[in-house]
């Protein structure tokens, strides 16, 4: 049964990608004092489409999360000037390596690098559309 330690994210304003099976979802959060735009990462995971990761790329404590819906992992900070640049450059040469640590099977297609890294730069030029 997925964990619900979080609430569900508002995708109501968000921007969205795919790749392969897996969606991409930025939106803008604001959490008490802090936030700034994360980056939801839906998949399958034991037949379902699951929240497996969730980067938080907020102002002050930029963090992230590793089957955020179905694990109890710690918060793993992000140490990076530009977390969201840093996100979506991580996950356009790793994303694998993450879908492993959140323990979600890996159900990426062939062409997953190139796929993820053209999201990627769609998903920015969008916010950087949305912010003006």
């Amino acid at each position: 049964m997925p964990n619900q330690r979080f609430s569900a994210p508002d995708l109501s304003d968000a921007v969205l990608e795919k790749v392969g099976p897996y969606q991409l979802a930025l939106v803008h959060r604001n959490v008490g004092t802090d936030g700034g735009p994360t980056l939801h990462v839906f998949g399958p995971v034991a037949g379902a489409d699951t929240e497996i990761l969730r980067f938080d790329c907020f102002r002050k404590a930029p963090h992230y999360h590793l089957g955020i819906s179905y694990r109890d992992t710690p918060v793993q900070p992000i140490e990076h000037q530009e977390p969201l640049a840093w996100v979506l450059s991580e996950l356009s040469e790793r994303f694998p390596d993450y879908l492993a640590r959140a323990e979600a099977g890996n159900e990426l297609p062939d062409n997953w690098g190139q796929t993820t890294s053209t999201a990627a730069k769609r998903l920015l030029a969008e916010r950087a559309t949305s912010a003006d």
